[in-house]
């Protein structure tokens, strides 16, 4: 791509690409410059090394030495290869360090993604929703995980390419996406149903029968290329420990998390109000509860008012989180429900509500950001 196209995109898109950046600023230097201010108990570090915390480190531990099968590190088999491999491939590009390439990752993931929500809210809405969205985005309370070592903004970044390309009838690439979205969270998986529902609901018209079975060949070799991605991180686990499903293990020893599909995070977590104290009580109990429902809903908002085939993507994926028997970080995993950001969007024509949600959305962001460096895993 030469000077001229990289022009031409930010002519088109220039007010996304640049919320995108403003709002990585005001993160990353702005929220923690006053991180560094106020947190007294990280030793001598820099603004890079301030949000290097948590799952970063193991995303960079996984792109500098692979999955390995000894150690603390032998528990990275969790996290899947499609991010770390992606840090390893532009470190080499820029020959930088692992943590910077991470950032490098995530700072053209989310401008991309800028452009990407953009152009799918527009097929359907007018350009000021459409920048509504982005901006819902970008300024939502747990947005600070689209800016640092974490793959929010590329799995977010997948999804919606893999939703606008469906929308374009562009269905190959449509499934090149959620293969790719397959290799970087287990939760990519959501986006076949939902994506085979666009197909077989909006465009219908094209199955006739002298054509049927052209079409469901398409169907079932995408159906292959969907989930690809998760088969090769499974074949991973196989070839490392004998067992497709190692990881599952893995995050019950070490993260507490089961497959509890009967109510039993919630429970859990509603009853942990009683002895959780303090901070704790508020991030792991409360937030907890609250950023289910309210991402639950806006997911049944979205599947009757807005798109049959987006809802059906956010209940699946919340009925993924809400199956885990341990909730620990469910603000930070609706983050992903993008269509999420275009509900919220069409609710900016009331002015109260615009503002009102700018506000609130930006105290918690602030808030959240400085407790996740402080206590990331309680988001």
């Amino acid at each position: 791509m030469n000077l001229y196209k990289i022009h031409l995109i930010f002519k088109q898109y220039y007010i996304p690409i640049l919320i995108a950046l403003a709002s990585k600023i005001v993160v990353l230097f702005g929220i923690g410059g006053l991180g560094l201010y106020l947190i007294h108990n990280r030793g001598n570090i820099n603004i890079w090394e301030l949000w290097n915390v948590w799952d970063a480190p193991h995303y960079l531990s996984v792109a500098t030495f692979g999955y390995q099968k000894v150690g603390v590190e032998a528990n990275f088999i969790i996290y899947l290869p499609l991010f770390p491999i992606l840090i390893y491939i532009f470190k080499l590009l820029f020959q930088t360090s692992y943590l910077i390439s991470g950032y490098i990752v995530s700072l053209l993931a989310s401008i991309l993604l800028a452009i990407m929500l953009y152009k799918l809210t527009v097929i359907d809405y007018s350009k000021k929703i459409a920048l509504f969205a982005v901006l819902i985005l970008f300024i939502f309370p747990t947005s600070f995980f689209l800016h640092i070592p974490y793959t929010e903004s590329l799995f977010i970044l997948l999804s919606v390419a893999a939703f606008y390309f469906a929308r374009e009838k562009k269905y190959w690439i449509s499934f090149i996406f959620i293969g790719l979205a397959t290799t970087t969270k287990v939760a990519g998986l959501a986006l076949f149903p939902a994506i085979l529902t666009e197909i077989l609901v909006f465009d219908r018209q094209n199955f006739h029968k002298k054509n049927l079975v052209g079409k469901l060949t398409i169907l079932f070799l995408g159906s292959v290329i969907s989930v690809s991605g998760f088969i090769v991180y499974l074949l991973i686990n196989y070839v490392l420990w004998g067992n497709i499903f190692q990881f599952t293990i893995f995050q019950k020893q070490n993260w507490y998390e089961d497959f509890a599909p009967f109510g039993q995070g919630l429970v859990n977590t509603y009853q942990s109000l009683s002895w959780r104290q303090g901070l704790e009580k508020l991030t792991l109990g409360y937030a907890q509860i609250a950023a289910f429902f309210f991402a639950l809903v806006i997911s049944i908002y979205v599947l009757m008012k807005i798109r049959l085939s987006y809802g059906l993507f956010m209940l699946v994926n919340l009925f993924f989180y809400y199956s885990m028997s341990y909730w620990i970080c469910m603000p930070r995993y609706i983050l992903t429900l993008f269509p999420m950001y275009i509900a919220l969007a069409l609710f900016f024509k009331n002015i109260f509500f615009r503002y009102f949600w700018i506000l609130f959305s930006v105290i918690l962001l602030f808030i959240f950001s400085l407790i996740f460096i402080q206590y990331g895993p309680v988001l």
